[in-house]
């Protein structure tokens, strides 16, 4: 039996408390059923499926992987002694997750008016559409907070006993109020003062920072964690306190364990009770007809108004100068200014490349914080050691995602005007492409890393950062020369080849291994580093040349 399945059955044995509600139950269950399936044919952003692949128990599986991730915290809670600070992680850690995967996976569902076109005209009425979308969010809140904390309960049942376990499932579900409330109000500040598009744009980034805390915490949190020394950590209360919500459930749990009833214990555990319940009235009552208001006007035609001529014209002439100095005729022009303006505006790609930008991070730090010592004894010690490299290398990271993910488009049947243009060397588009991809997504980020590395390591690294700045380059052209030659935006997203890539995998990691192994090499003698970077640029010309050179022979369809 499918969860939805369950699901439905767990309704129909309260569905007395809905007729008695006045809510015609048929019509609900049958809303419900559709919001249920659909929740399993929309990818999200902890279980991507590959996209040839029919739509499945996509959210089943999304809870598995939260089942999963929550058994590495359990174990980190289980060894911990505190109380207070274990509970204080675990509730952390349940109300971050909500929050987050109610704004990233959730955003379509909460946002969605296109159902209003189909139901209102039908003799369903306002009073059941409303309980059957509040239904629908708690089935799915509820599913989502079992996937959390199924482990963690089991662990804290074992380590506590039955009665701390009741209580710690209790305070979940005002946790879950919790987060659920910093969520409405962060929609309702956006929505306050954003367009459709600015909101859409906003949960794109919260997408993006979602994939990157993701992929942070698994490789960070251990490392750090294991610094600290938190097995024995005692957590003091301060005025602060008062005002983070999982030191509220926290100091719930460790009143009922120690049976500390003082002041302070006592006004945070009611905190538990007051906001959330305070929090529901107060949606009920009035923001949630400001956000079924907004709703309505996201969903009819009105707009926002358009940015003024000024701003287009501004962005236009700063993109068209930067095409002029890096592009060498209008082929290539054009496409440098195709492909730049995608990467800043479509929200997918973004979604599939700028992550990467978070990994640089996530890696570099995980590759400095290796060995015993202190975050603050390693800090210290940075100036004295070449992790640079490291940084200046890791940032080509971005570049090759960029490179494999923009030849995939959903929109791949426009680019038939690829082939209606009078271009006699595609190799010109490909260039462009290459191009923008440099200076959109890695340049920036490269001088972030640069102005870093200058702070820590001093003058003396500007030559090893302008010889890795040619090398990058080098190695993106090198590895989009060896590869598949694709149009960018001309493949469909299910004609990705996740198989027999492993020889080009590793001709790709020796492309990237040899010039960095003779940068590290030839830093030992900064002059003749010097002295080779006129013989860098001119193998990035002679390769340039080469790619531009691509005829439609070579293009891969």
């Amino acid at each position: 039996m499918s969860i939805e399945n369950i699901l439905l059955k767990f309704l129909d044995l309260i569905q007395g408390l809905y007729r008695m509600a006045g809510v015609d139950y048929e019509k609900l269950r049958a809303i419900v059923a559709i919001k249920l399936t659909m929740d399993n044919r929309r990818q999200t952003m902890t279980f991507k499926k590959k996209e040839n692949q029919e739509p499945g128990n996509a959210f089943a599986m999304t809870l598995l992987f939260y089942s999963i991730f929550g058994g590495f915290v359990a174990l980190f809670v289980y060894n911990i002694s505190s109380v207070m600070v274990s509970m204080i992680f675990l509730y952390s850690y349940i109300m971050v997750m909500v929050a987050m995967t109610l704004i990233t996976d959730f955003s379509s569902i909460l946002l969605d008016t296109s159902d209003n076109t189909i139901i209102l005209p039908r003799p369903v009425d306002g009073r059941t559409l409303f309980i059957a979308r509040l239904t629908h969010i708690m089935l799915y809140l509820g599913q989502l907070t079992l996937g959390l904390s199924l482990i963690p309960s089991i662990t804290i049942g074992i380590k506590f006993g039955g009665i701390f376990l009741v209580a710690f499932l209790i305070l979940i579900v005002f946790a879950v109020f919790t987060a659920l409330l910093i969520t409405n109000a962060t929609y309702l500040l956006i929505m306050q003062f954003a367009s459709e598009e600015k909101l859409k744009n906003v949960i794109n980034y919260f997408q993006i920072i979602m994939a990157v805390a993701i992929m942070g915490g698994y490789q960070l949190l251990p490392r750090i964690m294991g610094r600290f020394e938190l097995e024995d950590y005692v957590f003091e209360i301060e005025w602060w306190s008062y005002l983070i919500p999982p030191i509220w459930m926290g100091s719930a749990l460790e009143m009922i364990h120690y049976q500390l009833f003082d002041i302070p214990h006592f006004i945070l555990a009611a905190l538990c009770f007051i906001i959330p319940l305070s929090g529901l009235y107060i949606t009920n009552q009035y923001l949630t007809p400001i956000f079924n208001k907004k709703l309505g006007v996201l969903g009819s035609a009105t707009e926002q108004p358009a940015k003024t001529k000024e701003e287009k014209t501004q962005k236009s002439k700063l993109l068209e100068n930067i095409s002029l100095r890096v592009t060498t005729n209008s082929f290539e022009r054009a496409a440098f200014e195709l492909v730049y303006k995608i990467l800043g505006r479509d929200r997918k790609i973004k979604l599939k490349i700028y992550p990467a930008i978070g990994y640089v991070l996530v890696f570099g730090l995980v590759f400095m914080i290796r060995g015993k010592d202190d975050l603050t004894t390693l800090w210290n010690n940075l100036p004295n050691t070449q992790y640079y490299f490291v940084l200046i290398y890791l940032t080509f990271m971005i570049s090759q995602v960029a490179l494999y993910e923009i030849p995939y488009s959903d929109d791949f049947k426009a680019s038939w005007f690829y082939s209606s243009a009078p271009v006699d060397r595609p190799g010109e588009i490909l260039s462009g492409m290459v191009k923008a991809i440099f200076v959109k997504l890695f340049l920036p980020i490269y001088i972030v890393i640069s102005v870093l590395v200058i702070f820590i390591w001093g003058l003396g690294a500007l030559d090893d950062i302008l010889f890795g700045l040619l090398n990058n380059f080098l190695i993106l052209l090198i590895i989009a020369s060896i590869g598949k030659r694709i149009l960018p935006l001309t493949m469909t997203p299910s004609a990705k080849n996740q198989t027999g890539n492993f020889l080009r995998g590793m001709l790709m990691l020796l492309c990237m291994a040899l010039p960095g192994g003779l940068h590290y090499l030839l830093s030992k003698w900064p002059l003749i580093l010097i002295g080779m970077i006129p013989i860098q640029a001119g193998t990035i010309y002679l390769i340039l040349r080469s790619y531009k050179a691509t005829k439609w022979s070579a293009i891969h369809s």
